[in-house]
């Protein structure tokens, strides 16, 4: 199965460079700010993001502190840090050049396949290989997972994806080795929600588990504890750039209509809805209504999840969520819609199986022309 994986791997290396070679760069949008953040530190050495925003042609915007402003998390960064100083040891450059941007893009396909690998791993143990696989690839291949992997790496989805498989498949095998790794667990979280803050909501995963045996509110806490433990450098971060510890999303104007979500736009808008962009999901979320009885924990832990992100993007302003190919702010979820779509394949009748498959198939092959379409536009 590892080979399997290899091949995913090389076919998002390949897909990558090859855009990389067509439009010149690999940092572009928000990417420009993540990218800021590793290039400032290792390169001058500070958290002054002027000359990388003059050099991208992006606006430039004073904070209180008289440093330039970034409301962007310092996660991805972190963890492009061992692949960008890479690229310094091999090109000595000032941080810009192809080498710098193709072996940052890289790492981020490695996180991004690796991610993969982790969901089919999580897949394996509450069903079977084959199904597990099926699902993973199906997953890949017919979401915008497939285009934030292979396209568009050099942002914050290929290492969110990467970080919430890993605290899936955590969550689940603890469940079922019945371990206590909450520290860990923890740890993730932290991590995760400073890649993209809003996904602390993973924290109702561990919060609302039944944990078995003594002092169970001593876990809960010891897992709160390593998320703050873990979320340290991004308040270091925001005090210095802000002065505050305070979200610059909450604190710059960032309008949240709490009492008008857009949830039907959020998922069927051609203006990059849910399910507008990726229709397979939709028989990943019956797959997880399915488990909910078989496996109440998982099935209702993905559907809760689901649900307060829906909720808070659909409240956020910019519900489209900017320039994105589909939903890009679900990217994280996929752990959870790949074992709904598992769960969905192994109840499906036997007799329908083959027309299942033809159907994912046919929505594979029509995201792959939307996501050429979209490439045309852009």
């Amino acid at each position: 199965m590892k080979k399997i994986f290899l091949i995913i791997f090389l076919i998002s290396i390949l897909i990558f460079i090859a855009h990389y070679k067509v439009v010149g760069k690999a940092v572009y949008g928000d990417g420009v700010y993540y990218y800021s953040y590793v290039r400032s530190a290792v390169i001058d050495k500070n958290l002054d993001f002027a000359n990388e925003l003059k050099f991208f042609g992006r606006e430039e915007r004073i904070s209180k502190t008289g440093l330039t402003a970034n409301k962007f998390s310092i996660g991805s960064a972190i963890l492009w840090l061992p692949f960008f100083l890479l690229a310094h040891i091999i090109a000595r450059g000032d941080g810009y050049g192809d080498i710098y941007q193709i072996i940052v893009g890289s790492g981020c396909v490695v996180y991004g396949s690796l991610g993969l690998y982790f969901c089919f791993k999580l897949g394996e143990k509450l069903f079977d290989k084959k199904t597990s696989l099926l699902a993973t690839i199906f997953i890949w291949l017919g979401t915008n997972l497939f285009f934030y992997i292979s396209v568009d790496v050099i942002n914050s989805h290929a290492s969110s994806f990467f970080i919430a498989s890993l605290l899936a498949y955590l969550l689940i095998k603890n469940m079922i080795d019945k371990k206590d790794d909450y520290w860990l667990s923890g740890l993730l979280t932290g991590i995760l929600a400073m890649i993209r803050l809003q996904d602390i909501i993973f924290g109702v995963s561990i919060l609302s588990e039944k944990i078995s045996g003594k002092k169970v509110w001593l876990k809960k806490v010891w897992y709160l504890l390593f998320i703050v433990i873990a979320f340290i450098p991004q308040l270091i971060v925001w005090k210095i750039l802000y002065g505050e510890i305070k979200s610059p999303y909450l604190t710059s104007g960032e309008q949240f209509n709490w009492l008008k979500p857009q949830i039907i736009s959020v998922l069927f808008s051609g203006n990059n809805g849910l399910f507008y962009y990726s229709p397979i999901l939709i028989f990943s979320l019956i797959g997880l209504w399915q488990l909910r009885e078989k496996k109440s924990f998982i099935g209702l832990i993905g559907l809760l999840l689901f649900l307060i992100q829906l909720y808070l993007v659909s409240c956020w302003y910019m519900w489209w969520q900017g320039a994105s190919y589909g939903g890009r702010m679900f990217i994280s979820l996929m752990p959870f819609f790949i074992i709904g779509l598992a769960n969905f394949i192994k109840t499906s009748n036997r007799q329908y199986r083959k027309f299942i498959y033809g159907l994912f198939g046919l929505l594979v092959i029509i995201n792959m022309g939307s996501i050429i379409n979209f490439l045309l536009a852009n």
